[in-house]
């Protein structure tokens, strides 16, 4: 047998036993940005404020995002041609051109202007999304003006086919459907198309010409209307922490998850419609927690490594010394916040902000990305106040 045999023979070998069956995973690193309106949006920056800090922001090969982890992640795919890294890999404006502009957008009220503007005649709620996102963060740019590294990838979900369709400057697509080359799509639709919850602002319809979607190996929709017309809503119906994208591809996943955890209900309604509403939000948090058994799963088997903090989890349960000062108050207070797109007040930023540090900054010394002296920390180096 030859050495180009032995080694075809490995790859098939580790693609089998991979729980994942990922065939393309190599060694590199990933982050994922979960769903959760602007709450999910202000505790990932804090966590990105972390990530530079350690150095491993300038390491990342792949993002992936969802949602409200989207709006976070477009403006750094962004802002990253001018980020200045240091010879540690760590960018010294990154507050300046992707965290404040970030939090300055949390202080306006998006979703209930959207679906008031979008009543009028000639408009929707999806499109004043579209519109506040590119005139207050994206400025007209589209998908091939973020960087080609780290690679970005937005999820959205296709309400025709019930599969994702993957936002990134090479290519975009729905297996089902096909792909489109090196798209031109407006950065701000392909965000609103991310974050776009159901039912009020969704959904977001990109239109196609004829020949942009381009048939793939087992495509099984590709014809009209499919190829002509995307009706999309939120990433996080199809996959609320982003995990797809990089689970199959990269050998060290980090995840950021800011998303809503289902309450307990002592006395749950005997309402229709209440059942119906509770029982769709127990479908959707049971599929999370599926998703997240089998990241731990992969992290246990040893073929992936996993950093994961999540806006729920307390600090303590890390078991690390040297992390933010968060009290269980306050991580309580963080994950029950809404997760809207409206006013976040100047506190609440503040306190985002830090359970997002906080639960980065745990969860990365607790899996070995930072040593006892990395893990030691001064006053977060941003807060709302700081805004002005």
């Amino acid at each position: 047998m030859s050495s180009t045999d032995i080694q075809t023979s490995f790859e098939r070998h580790s693609a089998r036993d991979d729980f994942l069956t990922a065939t393309k995973v190599e060694d590199t690193l990933g982050l994922c940005l979960s769903g959760g309106g602007f709450r999910a949006m202000i505790y990932h920056v804090g966590a990105l404020t972390r990530l530079n800090e350690l150095g491993l922001l300038s390491r990342l090969d792949q993002v992936s995002s969802v949602s409200g982890g989207s709006i976070t992640a477009g403006m750094l795919a962004l802002a990253w041609h001018q980020l200045q890294f240091t010879a540690d890999g760590v960018a010294t404006n990154l507050n300046e051109i992707v965290a404040k502009p970030l939090l300055a957008f949390a202080g306006h009220p998006l979703d209930v202007r959207a679906i008031v503007l979008g009543l009028l005649p000639g408009r929707s709620a999806a499109d004043e999304v579209v519109r506040a996102y590119d005139a207050h963060l994206f400025n007209g740019a589209t998908l091939q003006d973020v960087t080609d590294r780290p690679r970005f990838t937005f999820m959205a979900t296709n309400l025709q086919t019930g599969s994702g369709w993957r936002f990134a400057k090479d290519y975009a697509a729905d297996h089902r459907v096909g792909q489109i080359e090196r798209p031109t799509l407006s950065l701000s639709r392909v965000v609103a198309a991310s974050s776009a919850f159901p039912p009020f602002l969704s959904p977001v319809r990109i239109e196609f010409r004829d020949g942009d979607v381009k048939p793939m190996r087992g495509t099984d929709l590709h014809r009209a209307p499919f190829t002509r017309t995307a009706v999309l809503t939120d990433g996080g119906v199809y996959d609320n922490m982003g995990l797809e994208r990089i689970w199959r591809r990269c050998r060290t996943v980090l995840v950021s998850n800011a998303g809503r955890n289902t309450p307990e209900v002592g006395s749950p309604t005997g309402r229709w419609v209440g059942q119906f509403f509770r029982t769709l939000e127990l479908v959707s948090q049971q599929a999370e927690n599926s998703r997240k058994r089998i990241l731990f799963g992969v992290n246990n088997l040893g073929q992936r490594k996993v950093a994961y903090w999540g806006i729920d989890t307390p600090i303590a349960d890390y078991d690390v010394s040297g992390v933010p000062a968060i009290s269980m108050e306050q991580t309580k207070r963080a994950a029950s916040m809404r997760t809207r797109l409206n006013t976040f007040a100047p506190e609440e930023i503040d306190l985002l902000l830090m359970a997002g540090y906080a639960g980065a900054t745990a969860s990365l010394s607790a899996r070995g990305f930072a040593n006892q002296q990395q893990a030691t920390f001064g006053a977060l180096p941003l807060r709302a106040s700081g805004l002005d």
